[in-house]
């Protein structure tokens, strides 16, 4: 029995449900049932009991409610095309009396077993007024007590296969009872077939031969003798020959199935090849030449048989019934991942490699006295080399002539270009060409220093991508590392998962769940996106896993895919305690233009959250664009994997590479991981955040500058723990440099956030921002923005920002 919380998920797709009974009703069950129904009503044991006909008519009349009087008219036409008038009379009397004590005993909630009952008592309300006019021996009553129990036991199979002609369109596997049912059901209608010839040749033999032949091809030789062996049995019972058909068959299925590995046509060859020799050994010339036809026939319906049936079919069995291929495919598996492993691992290797082949030391002291002696050279070559008093100031003065240069290379170095009064007195007193000498002088520090600055920004260059480079090695060991991840496949949820899902409609195609060494439990669901109308992840989902699972499970994953128009979507549930937030944000522009702000709420793989605001310098389109620069690209550089501080040391390179002017922002980033609480503030030249628990507010400063000033930055980060309740508050430097002269601005915020009584995260950021505006006299003077993140008491599955 489906529990109350299957029940409840039924009933809330109620509509869809019988729209889609109604599908099957019509398009996938009445056809096959009408095929069903002429084959069962002709088939019979031991060529007198046919128990078959009023089971099938109660599981038809169980199952497809409405489709069960075209079944009872096609299992009167088997009866009468088996047994004459008197035969179907006796069947619909079966039908009537089934009828009758179904309107005086209600079913229970035992349905199927009473169902069941009631069709052996029909049988036997219409057996014994029969039994009284012929005088019944023993053998008599027997007999009608078996087909009684006969009736009950296939009332009971058929309804399984009944209920399962509508699931072969779908994806989802069957489980090993349900493929046994199916498999009698099959049986029985070949039984059906007994004595139906088509230009002499028997369409029950070929339909035999057929049957095992395909087993053979699906499940090699195991499946193939099995068949061989089950099927002739029941459709041969009570044959005196039975034994020898049931040892022909299983020898020939064992032969086809052994060579699978040839596909069609090694089954083939193997079957017909066994069929001959079978059929020499038992019946002679004759009997060879009958068999041989009907294996011809069966082949060329294997052979028109496509791949993608093959296909299916395959893909409906459990995992069970496909162990031969499951250590193949494990193994092969194996040996892929422990190969993809390597290859990431080489590749991360070659990528650090080029890091440091990138990465330069520093350079130690001033680079403008390092090359003071070239500059030296360059003078004396350009202005002193064709002097008169060359000698003298080379030679004799040498060392007071290149002091004295080395001094004007410090004033050029300190204070610019330098004019005739700047010259030191040493050298005026002893040079006749000072006029020739600060001109080359000025020029070629002016020279110097451009060189100078464009080999720092070559430098700066190299180590971004020496530092990009580490971060793709370090992302790539991170892959290296999940691929190690040891984790198991719950295949027996997946199956249940996607059984229930079928069973209402939704249709996936794609169901994995794996459980990891912490014993936290995934679910990934792909499936077709919902409508705006729908939320089959609360409504259908959620309960559903949960139940199936039998803990309780939480969307990770909580942005929708139809609300960014998407036809497929992929649902992640996860049985880890995930803690809910409700982030909240207002912001200001300055004057009512555009806020050089930028903030973002990105999930990130592994149940993180980052919360990033950048302000970038000044205000307007300039700012904007600066921010916005810092910002997409670090979510983008998080998403990926990157390293927290190689992602914000990237960003202030960019800043600081992109433009020769300045090109400044700030950057405040929390990341949170919803699993345990623990939070980390980076801040990069940002304002203060708070942190409330209760009335307790704590602020978390930095000192830093902001991104894109010096080369290297140094990352302040503070750490924290968040509990359900807590709030975290970030928020630019507009807000509190707005404030003009109050003493103490931080003091001001942590009252506000003390006194604040709003419930929803949105409501508290726009009560900052709104106390701020008004405290400055309405008047913007930068632009605010305020992130507020607040941790909720309960686990909820909604889109994250309020």
């Amino acid at each position: 029995m489906q529990s109350k919380v299957l029940k409840a998920v039924l009933a809330a797709n109620k509509p869809y449900g019988h729209r889609r009974v109604d599908e099957l009703s019509h398009f996938s069950r009445l056809a096959p049932l009408v095929v069903a129904g002429i084959l069962l009503g002709r088939a019979s044991l031991f060529y007198e009991l046919s128990p078959f006909a009023v089971a099938l008519f109660a599981a038809v009349r169980m199952v497809v409610p409405g489709a069960e009087w075209v079944t009872a008219l096609a299992l009167s036409v088997g009866v009468f095309w088996r047994g004459g008038p008197m035969m179907m009379v006796s069947f619909f009397g079966m039908v009537l009396a089934y009828l009758a004590l179904e309107k005086i005993l209600v079913p229970s909630s035992w349905e199927r077993i009473v169902r069941a009952v009631l069709a052996g008592i029909s049988v036997v309300v219409v057996r014994i007024p029969l039994l009284w006019w012929q005088a019944p021996t023993l053998y008599d009553v027997v007999t009608t007590l078996l087909e009684v129990a006969l009736t009950m036991a296939m009332s009971i199979i058929l309804v399984n296969s009944v209920s399962l002609l509508g699931s072969f369109t779908t994806e989802r596997r069957f489980k090993s009872e349900e493929i046994l049912s199916i498999a009698i059901a099959g049986a029985l209608a070949i039984v059906g077939l007994s004595g139906i010839s088509l230009f002499g040749v028997a369409l029950q033999g070929i339909a035999l031969k057929y049957l095992v032949m395909l087993s053979g091809l699906l499940g090699g030789a195991a499946w193939g003798a099995a068949t061989g062996v089950a099927a002739p049995f029941l459709i041969y019972i009570g044959n005196p020959l039975a034994l020898n058909y049931v040892g022909t068959y299983a020898f020939t299925g064992l032969v086809a199935g052994a060579l699978k590995d040839w596909k069609k046509p090694g089954v083939i060859m193997g079957f017909m090849a066994a069929t001959a020799l079978s059929a020499v050994n038992f019946g002679g010339r004759d009997y060879l030449g009958d068999k041989l036809v009907e294996g011809i026939v069966a082949s060329l319906l294997l052979m028109a048989t496509s791949s993608q049936v093959r296909s299916r079919l395959y893909r409906l069995l459990p995992m069970a019934l496909r162990e031969e291929e499951a250590p193949v495919a494990s193994g092969y598996a194996s040996r892929l991942q422990v190969l993809a492993g390597k290859r990431l691992g080489e590749l991360g290797d070659v990528f650090m490699e080029l890091a440091e082949t990138f990465r330069q030391p520093a350079q130690s002291g001033d680079a403008f006295d390092q090359s003071a002696h070239k500059l030296m050279d360059r003078l004396a070559q350009d202005v002193c080399e064709d002097c008169p008093g060359h000698k003298n100031c080379w030679g004799k003065d040498f060392y007071k002539t290149y002091q004295g240069l080395l001094d004007m290379l410090a004033l050029t170095d300190m204070h610019g270009p330098l004019t005739i009064d700047m010259i030191p007195e040493a050298v005026r007193r002893r040079c006749d060409r000072q006029k020739e000498l600060l001109k080359s002088l000025n020029s070629l520090c002016e020279v110097h220093r451009q060189t100078l600055y464009w080999q720092k920004r070559a430098v700066e260059s190299r180590q971004l991508v020496a530092s990009q480079l580490k971060g793709v090695a370090e992302v790539i060991d991170s892959l290296v590392a999940d691929f190690n991840l040891e984790v198991e496949y719950l295949c027996e949820s997946e199956e249940k998962i996607k059984r229930e899902l079928a069973e209402q409609g939704l249709f996936s195609p794609q169901v994995e769940v794996t459980k990891g060494k912490n014993g936290r439990i995934e679910a990934r669901i792909t499936k077709h996106a919902c409508s705006k109308e729908q939320n089959h992840c609360a409504t259908v989902l959620i309960p559903l896993v949960t139940e199936l699972l039998g803990r309780q499970v939480v969307r990770e994953n909580r942005r929708c895919a139809s609300l960014a128009g998407k036809s497929k979507c992929t649902v992640c549930l996860s049985t880890a305690q995930v803690l809910a937030t409700d982030a909240g944000i207002a912001q200001l522009p300055r004057s009512q233009g555009i806020s050089g702000d930028s903030f973002r709420i990105a999930e990130l793989v592994g149940g993180k959250l980052a919360l990033m605001i950048s302000d970038g310098m000044g205000d307007g389109p300039l700012a904007r664009q600066e921010s916005r620069t810092a910002i997409s690209l670090m979510e983008q550089m998080l998403r990926a994997g990157f390293d927290k501080e190689v992602t914000v040391q990237t960003i202030n390179a960019v800043l600081a590479l992109r433009s020769q002017g300045e090109s400044f922002a700030t950057v405040d980033m929390a990341l949170l991981d919803l699993y345990t609480g623990n939070a980390e503030v980076m801040k990069i030249g940002a304002s203060s955040s708070y942190h409330r628990r209760g009335d307790k507010v704590d602020v978390i400063r930095a000192t830093t500058l902001p991104a894109g000033i010096l080369s290297n930055i140094e990352i302040e980060t503070s750490k924290l723990q968040l509990l359900p309740g807590d709030i975290l508050v970030m928020l630019s430097d507009g807000v509190l440099e707005g404030q003009g002269g109050m003493v103490d601005k931080e003091e001001w915020l942590s009252r506000i956030l003390r006194q604040a009584t709003a419930e929803k995260a949105k409501d508290l950021a726009e009560y900052i921002l709104n106390r701020a505006r008004n405290n400055c006299g309405g008047t913007v003077t930068d632009d605010m923005t305020v992130l507020v993140l607040k941790i909720l008491d309960k686990a909820i599955s909604i889109p994250l920002v309020g």
